[in-house]
């Protein structure tokens, strides 16, 4: 019985060394987990901050970037910048979503078919301050009609433009050669383009059907109205002016090009291949496109004859599209400071000049624009100065909140005319009131 007690006694003195031999295990055990889940906390200190920059472009754009943004890394050792390329249909959606979320990027390439919307909407930082205090910049460098067309919204700059797309008139030289047609040139207005037009139509193989035309009208709608005199607002910007004889008369001229004189392909001639395909096949005389055209697909595609390009014809007054590209600061990024040095760099000299050397962007800095960096070089087309001296007379989209809403709704109506289903006095009667519905509801 003793023994046993012994024995039990003994027992219960081994249990109770290992219940301790346990718990200190057990301690020992958290001290060292509790030490590395501190140091999982505790993550390296660094001073790098790392910018999103939202943009839209080609894989081919991507590594020119990360090469380029290598030197921008030199001047500003202290912040990295990571490329967030997306198409650019989805920019403005993506800039609204993630501003919402919380989580935008830090700078934005912003469209000038949605840049006032992105100002207006508050997404964007003014930079007027950053420029005023910053002596590195110098914005009268910049074409004024860029900067006030798509990077001011109600007397503040929000945006820098980066790049301009304007239009102008590409021609078939050795088809103008055959007809002995003049080439184009800054005496053209409607009629002597009319002429030409009708003169470079044919019906070549006699077989009733046109299989040659002189002309392709321009996408743009607008710069017609603008050529005629009119405009798509007034100068309020509260109501619409497309009920105005100066604007459903353009119109009407630019649908008489294909529904009266028979001088531009019919929607039906060109569904299966396209009219700007038609023009480099060689079966349209004339056609209106931007600077980057050339390099895009002019010259790649146009083997069979000689080409160039000449201003716009003018109506009453010269006038054409422009737009492009600018890069801004999103309201909500937490490294403004970084940001507006990378914005800079964005549209610096040395961006703008590969561009244009590479593919023909027209640049918003006038000291690369009217620098041998576009003009002088050596390819097609050779009348590259149009595209420079167009600026002077461009016209930007209208610049109201709702332009994209307002656009999409005129456009609806007036391919009606273009199209030949209704007279384009018809289409603007129709689309006025419900675009001043939209402006006054806006301004409500």
């Amino acid at each position: 019985m003793r023994a046993l007690t012994a024995s039990n006694s003994n027992a219960g003195s081994d249990e109770t060394m290992m219940t301790r031999s346990f718990f200190c295990t057990l301690i020992t055990i958290g001290i060292v987990l509790g030490l590395l889940c501190a140091g999982c906390s505790q993550k390296p200190q660094s001073d790098i901050v790392e910018l999103r920059l939202t943009m839209w472009g080609t894989q081919e754009d991507v590594a020119f970037y990360n090469m380029a943004l290598k030197e921008f890394y030199k001047e500003h050792p202290k912040i990295r910048v990571k490329l967030e390329i997306i198409p650019w249909i989805r920019v403005f959606d993506k800039l609204l979503i993630s501003t919402a979320g919380g989580r935008p990027p830090d700078v934005s390439r912003i469209s000038s078919n949605w840049f006032v919307p992105c100002a207006a909407k508050g997404l964007l930082e003014p930079l007027d301050e950053y420029i005023a205090n910053d002596p590195t910049f110098d914005l009268s460098d910049f074409y004024q009609p860029a900067v006030k067309g798509w990077g001011t919204y109600k007397g503040h700059i929000y945006a820098l433009p980066g790049d301009i797309d304007i239009y102008a008139m590409y021609y078939n030289k050795d088809m103008f050669r055959k007809y002995g047609v003049p080439f184009p040139d800054e005496t053209w207005d409607w009629n002597t383009y009319l002429e030409a037009a009708r003169k470079l139509t044919k019906d070549l193989n006699g077989d009733g059907r046109l299989d040659q035309w002189g002309c392709n009208p321009d996408s743009t709608w607008q710069a017609y109205v603008w050529q005629n005199g009119g405009d798509i607002l007034n100068k309020e910007k509260t109501r619409c002016t497309l009920d105005q004889p100066e604007a459903y008369e353009a119109i009407q001229w630019m649908a008489d090009l294909r529904q009266k004189h028979h001088v531009a392909p019919l929607p039906s001639d060109t569904a299966d291949v396209g009219a700007q395909k038609l023009f480099t096949n060689g079966r349209i005389g004339m056609f209106v496109s931007g600077s980057w055209a050339s390099p895009l697909v002019f010259q790649k595609e146009i083997k069979t004859f000689d080409w160039d390009v000449a201003p716009l014809p003018k109506g009453k007054v010269r006038a054409s599209f422009i737009g492009g590209g600018a890069f801004g600061i999103l309201k909500r990024s937490k490294h403004k400071k970084e940001a507006w040095e990378l914005v800079k760099f964005m549209v610096s000299p040395t961006m703008q000049r590969h561009f244009a050397q590479t593919k023909h962007i027209i640049p918003s800095r006038r000291s690369v624009a009217e620098s041998g960096a576009y003009l002088y070089l050596k390819d097609k087309p050779k009348n590259k100065r149009v595209f420079i001296e167009a600026i002077s007379y461009g016209h930007p989209l209208p610049s109201v909140p709702c332009s994209r809403e307002m656009n999409d709704l005129i456009a609806n109506e007036i391919t009606w005319a273009i199209l030949g289903k209704k007279t384009a006095k018809e289409a603007c009667l129709n689309i006025t009131p419900h675009i001043n519905d939209l402006l006054k509801y806006e301004n409500d």
